[in-house]
């Protein structure tokens, strides 16, 4: 290898590093990108032909982004399936021992999914628009093959007090050539209830996965694990990170995926648990009396004063 090339490739590391130090977000929770709304998307696609393609797509949902940009001069044969989703629903619970409902749970869902089959080689095209001097000069196309695929969840957690975020990325660029299979899964689950005092159970997943020959190009995979706190964390100290380049001609097969399953705290106790559970079972915080005062009618004395002078129906009494 010689010097030019040894420059060349320090100063596209360079590039590479600065681009993903810019490009590293300051996340919050939320996607500064998204916002909700309930939806269903779907994108089916199946090209194929000669000449020059740029294609730009783009999915947010409150807490998701996906981005996938291409283009390239010569011969393309691609298949693309996109969609994503975003809904919400709402149950009441029901005791199964008392049959009564209580308090209702929302559940958020939102997700995006997009797998391609990709097979491109690089040629100059040449196109004639119009007639007279557009004819005798045609316009001529002369771009190396480049396809970037982004994914990133704002919320990798989806518990509250756990902000966490993930971003994905893969890139070919100046390629002669590439044959590739990618696909990407993003998905956030949250349900809320008013049974506790951190009341949020979630699952959160994103993944991608690649299997591609590229031919006389260059390649960067990323992938990035960071708390949501840019003072301390962020892109400077993340949890997990991975800068993967490779320049030349690659077969790459590679799988990614983080996910989360976290649950809030669990449901209060019933304040009449002790009526079907036991009052055993009453966890020591939650007896304002002990055992003694609640069967003598004492917490009923307390409660009722005056008002309930007939002691004869105490569930304990000593004189009957």
């Amino acid at each position: 290898m010689n010097l030019v090339s040894i420059g060349t490739m320090i100063r596209i590391s360079a590039a590479l590093l600065v681009m993903l130090a810019v490009s590293a977000p300051a996340w919050a929770t939320d996607n500064p990108a998204g916002y909700y709304i309930k939806n269903t998307q779907t994108l089916e696609q199946d090209v194929e032909g000669e000449g020059y393609a740029m294609v730009y797509q783009k999915v947010n949902t409150k807490t998701l982004q996906f981005k996938n940009y291409m283009h390239g001069s010569g011969s393309m044969d691609a298949a693309i399936l996109l969609s994503s989703n975003q809904s919400a629903s709402s149950t009441r619970l029901q005791d199964q021992n008392t049959l009564a409902f209580g308090a209702s749970v929302t559940t958020r869902n939102s997700d995006i999914s997009f797998v391609e089959q990709n097979e491109m080689t690089y040629s100059p095209m040449a196109m004639v628009y119009g007639t007279g001097w557009y004819e005798r000069n045609p316009i001529i196309y002369n771009s190396k093959l480049k396809e970037r695929t982004e994914a990133k969840n704002y919320d990798g957690s989806a518990c509250s007090g756990d902000s966490l975020g993930v971003s994905m990325l893969h890139q070919i660029e100046y390629a002669s050539a590439f044959k590739k299979d990618i696909a990407v899964k993003l998905k956030n689950e949250e349900k809320s209830s008013g049974h506790s005092s951190s009341p949020k159970d979630g699952l959160s997943s994103t993944s991608m996965r690649i299997e591609e020959e590229v031919i006389e190009g260059a390649v960067h995979v990323g992938q990035i694990l960071t708390k949501l706190d840019s003072k301390q964390h962020g892109w400077k100290n993340p949890l997990v990170e991975i800068d993967e380049n490779y320049h030349g001609t690659f077969r790459i097969k590679k799988e990614m995926e983080i996910s989360t399953d976290c649950r809030g705290s669990k449901p209060r106790e019933d304040w009449l648990s002790c009526c079907f559970g036991g009052y055993e079972g009453i966890h020591e915080d939650d007896k304002m009396w002990g055992e003694k005062e609640v069967f003598d009618s004492t917490c009923r004395d307390e409660a009722w004063g005056k008002t309930w002078e007939d002691k004869s129906k105490a569930q304990y009494c000593k004189e009957c």
